[in-house]
């Protein structure tokens, strides 16, 4: 990724996550920088919360896995003809 910013050194690059239902992204790079850590999604933006939740539906903590659960305005009321998805 450190060779790309010298070829091409106005751009920003990173990672970022958003799904179908979310209708946007959710996470990305932060504005104020032009190099993203690799494994990582970004910040959330604004609005958006997420947790990790478990199969017993608390909350997973730090190492624990669980299934990404991601709410804010730019959320997907239904899915289309499935209002009990």
């Amino acid at each position: 990724m450190v060779q790309a910013t010298k070829v091409f050194p106005n751009a920003a690059i990173g990672q970022g996550y958003g799904a179908t239902e979310t209708c946007t992204s959710v996470a990305m790079l932060q504005p104020n920088r032009k190099l993203g850590t690799i494994g990582s999604a970004g910040e959330l933006l604004p609005g958006i919360v997420a947790k990790i939740v478990k199969a017993d539906l608390t909350l997973a903590k730090e190492g624990e896995s669980g299934e990404l659960v991601v709410t804010g305005p730019s959320m997907a009321l239904e899915y289309h003809g499935n209002e009990a998805a």
